[in-house]
């Protein structure tokens, strides 16, 4: 609604001062109805999370790793009670997701966009071992990106306190 006061004030100004002052009311209007995604309410041109896991986290069967602790959430895309990122709008994400094994507990995870397996990554059972995975990844409107487990049958421990973390942002 301000926006398009805004326009009417410009368009009401240009008319008033006169012919002066057109291509520059003209360029301003055509400015601001270029922009005007800007003005939808909640909207925001900027897409960004990093989230992280507060405390060591079991992780076994199919679960879904729920980074538990928000830093940045740039239009609240990243829902912390399910683990799962949704892409607003479509175009090229970077993604990325380090994962950091509890004392000597080996990590096996996968990346999922959406029900699909996208990348796999394997924390090594050594002491406190991690691993980075940093993708791109082209999303659809809609389209969900996840840490899952990707061994049914083995308990693993992902080690908390910022070690283990999931990001991602968009590029275009």
């Amino acid at each position: 609604m301000f926006c398009r006061r805004f326009v009417l004030l410009i368009i009401c100004l240009s008319v008033e001062i006169g012919v002066r002052a057109s291509c520059i009311s003209e360029d301003l209007i055509r400015t601001l109805l270029a922009t005007r995604k800007s003005c939808k309410t909640g909207y925001n041109e900027n897409v960004a999370f990093h989230a992280y896991v507060a405390r060591n986290t079991p992780f076994s069967g199919d679960d879904i790793l729920k980074f538990d602790n928000v830093d940045i959430n740039i239009g609240n895309n990243y829902d912390l009670s399910t683990g799962k990122f949704t892409a607003p709008k479509t175009g090229l994400y970077q993604i990325a997701c380090t994962i950091q094994g509890y004392g000597t507990s080996a990590v096996t995870f996968q990346i999922q966009k959406n029900n699909d397996r996208f990348d796999f990554g394997y924390a090594g059972g050594r002491d406190w071992h991690a691993v980075t995975r940093v993708l791109l990844m082209q999303l659809k409107e809609g389209d969900t990106v996840f840490v899952q487990h990707r061994h049914p049958r083995r308990k693993e421990t992902v080690a908390g306190g910022r070690h283990s973390y999931f990001s991602g942002r968009f590029l275009q």
